[in-house]
């Protein structure tokens, strides 16, 4: 919830729950000068309630002016939003708490060994590492570590028996250990550590060609409902784990979004973030600044516009449209708040702390 909100609902509680309060014991009064007892079959709860309502409506007004009144206040100091940016950015920092990260890496190395073990014979390649935490786009508050278990061409009859042993063999393994989920292209393993949730997505796929010399896999697509069937997805491993190989502003900025969507509710999916975030710094595009802040507006711009158009196509998947994750109310929900914040930050840079101190 964002400081606007917060002010104006505070407001509307305090001075609506003030206002009721109140005329409770103004009938109270009424009813001991009366000598009428004060019960429930004499109180005019419809009074309280209509007197508790404009208290909240002049509660929520007068939450509302605050709010612009520190706004104006606060827009007098002097603010560096780069250096504020650095600071959301430390404290999303994977290793902001070692000790968390040292068991995160530690489970990573244990599931990547079991899995090379119990599938050797049928990989094409040792599980490897892909996802936010390998591209070192992860952010300390939310992220999962993403491990692809690529197997041979005829390692199975069918995508759907290659899902389901991974799935039985994963949950006899870690079901005591872990709570074991079948996903939708993935499964998930998460583990209890000191109360800090550590979770996996393990993602089969079935090599296409070459997978050595290609990176092409074939995934199982679980159905949403058990009388459907299941399909098939193709993904290039290089391409997602690559994309943000010799891009540090990228990380940045991917980074800096994925907080921010985390922090508004926006249901933005991350391939779209991180795919956009690339193209918006290419050369074609708007290119690199030196400030983080003008690299973060252009993207969030850049998004905007992006997230409107009818299509916005996989780079590892010709077939997928990454829009199809998102409805159009939605789509048009994000592009509006974007703009919104955007306008925002540029009138007062001290607006960086409303998107991102909800």
């Amino acid at each position: 919830m964002r400081r606007q909100e917060r002010y104006i609902i505070n407001g509307a509680l305090i001075i609506g729950g003030a206002t009721a309060l109140i005329d409770i014991l103004m009938q109270w009064s009424e009813h001991k000068d009366k000598g009428i007892d004060f019960t429930w079959d004499s109180y005019n709860g419809m009074r309280t309630l209509k007197r508790s309502f404009i208290g909240a409506s002049v509660g929520g007004g007068l939450g509302y002016v605050y709010y612009c009144y520190r706004i104006r206040e606060e827009a007098k100091l002097p603010f560096n939003s780069d250096n504020y940016i650095k600071r959301i950015l430390t404290e999303e920092h994977l290793k902001a708490n070692p000790a968390v990260f040292k068991r995160v890496v530690s489970y990573r190395e244990k599931v990547k060994h079991w899995m090379a073990d119990k599938f050797g014979n049928k990989l094409v390649a040792l599980p490897e590492d892909t996802g936010s935490f390998y591209k070192r786009t992860a952010i300390n508050s939310n992220y999962d570590l993403d491990i692809v278990l690529p197997f041979r061409k005829n390692s199975y009859s069918s995508l759907e028996e290659m899902y389901y042993d991974v799935y039985e063999k994963v949950g006899k393994a870690f079901d005591e250990k872990a709570t074991v989920t079948k996903q939708t292209k993935a499964i998930g393993i998460t583990f209890e550590n000191n109360g800090d949730p550590i979770h996996f997505d393990i993602v089969p796929g079935r090599e296409i060609n070459n997978y050595a010399v290609e990176k092409d896999l074939s995934l199982y697509v679980k159905p949403d409902w058990i009388w459907q069937r299941g399909s098939s997805f193709k993904t290039n491993v290089s391409v997602q784990k690559n994309i943000t190989v010799n891009k540090p502003e990228a990380r940045i900025a991917i980074k800096l979004l994925k907080t921010y969507r985390d922090r508004n509710d926006l249901p933005l999916p991350t391939l779209m973030i991180e795919q956009c975030v690339v193209d918006a710094l290419s050369e074609n595009n708007f290119g690199v600044y030196a400030s983080p802040t003008e690299n973060l507006l252009n993207c969030m711009d850049f998004i905007s516009k992006k997230i409107e158009q009818k299509s916005l196509i996989d780079i590892a998947n010709s077939n997928n449209n990454l829009h199809n994750k998102v409805s159009d109310m939605q789509r048009s929900y994000i592009s509006n708040q974007l703009q919104r914040d955007i306008k925002r930050i540029e009138e007062n840079p001290r607006y960086l702390k409303e998107i991102f101190e909800c």
